[in-house]
């Protein structure tokens, strides 16, 4: 006797949809790892046979991730699949990319590994393995879409000489922050080698050695250091829930101006915890950004904690941007109060 599933229509395009969807995730990262995506973003077409042969890729992998993204309307086949072209969803992916890459290259073991990182007993394996280099990359591409614009804003009219970034990651922001003010200094601050050595590649190609330099150091455990004497400008990003929890925050917030004597101004922004908002309305990146934080048993503070713990460290709040996408994030700029 066979058993007829009682699934809607609906039901299984909903499934098929939530299955498909996590295949182009990955699809994604590989097609913007490969160049494929950077090429659909600048020309009308791709022939797919001329992009594999140019590129020495599988020609069926190929298709396949094509395939992939064809599923979410992100691209489009043409003549009998040997033509792609962007699809509806393409200028969005584009845009949002560094997401996919940081949930399927710089946290996909973790995603992997879910199963033993719940669990509890006694000996359970919960290394938490994360691919730091991918992550730099990542967050380099989702701090020029939806971070950086309004931190040019919070910028404009700052007068500074010497900037260390604090958990500098790819070193994009310093590299910006030198090219537009081109008598600044600059100090790439980070504790992960992988993301150091994306940063050295960046800064050494855009010919900046002379005036942005790189430390390894631990952020929440630094000591003053002869070269962070003159910095009169710190800026952070997308590290500072990793201050928390409150009462560590605050010592780590009042040490910052300690370490950097000179200190003027600290320029934070980053992603908080999301508050009132649950299954099907929660945004894109939060469900993911929120669970590798709570497999991690890392605390992600809220909006409304933030504000509380900036005057109890010693700082004033002088302008701030809320940001849309990453959903519930900011940027503020601190002053010594």
């Amino acid at each position: 006797m066979t058993v007829v599933p009682n699934t809607s229509p609906e039901e299984s395009r909903y499934c098929a949809d939530t299955f498909n969807g996590a295949v182009a995730a990955a699809a994604l990262s590989a097609a913007w790892d490969i160049g494929l995506l950077d090429e659909l973003a600048g020309r009308d077409a791709v022939e797919v046979p001329e992009f594999t042969a140019r590129t020495s890729t599988h020609p069926d992998g190929v298709r396949q991730v094509l395939a992939a993204l064809s599923s979410r309307r992100i691209v489009v086949f043409e003549a009998g699949g040997e033509v792609v072209r962007r699809g509806p969803g393409f200028d969005e992916a584009f845009r949002t990319r560094g997401f996919f890459y940081w949930l399927t290259r710089g946290c996909g073991e973790l995603f992997t590994d879910l199963t033993s990182l719940v669990r509890v007993e006694e000996g359970a394996d919960r290394q938490m393995r994360r691919d730091a280099r991918a992550i730099s990359v990542a967050c380099r591409s989702i701090a020029r879409n939806f971070f950086d614009p309004p931190l040019r804003e919070v910028l404009d009219g700052l007068d500074f000489s010497t900037v260390a970034d604090l958990g500098c990651g790819s070193g994009d922001r310093i590299i910006m922050l030198a090219r537009e003010r081109p008598g600044v200094r600059a100090i790439g601050v980070d504790i992960a080698r992988g993301a150091l050595a994306v940063a050295g590649e960046a800064v050494r190609e855009a010919k900046l050695e002379d005036r942005i330099t790189l430390t390894q150091d631990d952020v929440l455990d630094m000591l003053p250091r002869p070269e962070y004497a003159d910095v009169d400008l710190v800026t952070c990003f997308l590290m500072g829930h990793d201050f928390w929890p409150r009462d560590a925050c605050a010592k780590t917030l009042q040490r910052l101006r300690e370490i950097f004597p000179n200190l003027r101004g600290l320029i934070l922004g980053d992603t908080c915890r999301s508050v009132g908002v649950e299954g099907p309305d929660l945004p894109m990146f939060t469900v993911g950004f929120e669970t590798v934080h709570a497999i991690m048993d890392q605390y992600l503070p809220t909006l409304d904690e933030w504000y509380s713990v900036i005057a109890e460290s010693g700082w004033h709040l002088a302008d701030q941007r809320l940001i849309d996408l990453p959903a519930s994030s900011f940027i503020f700029h601190l002053t010594p109060a």
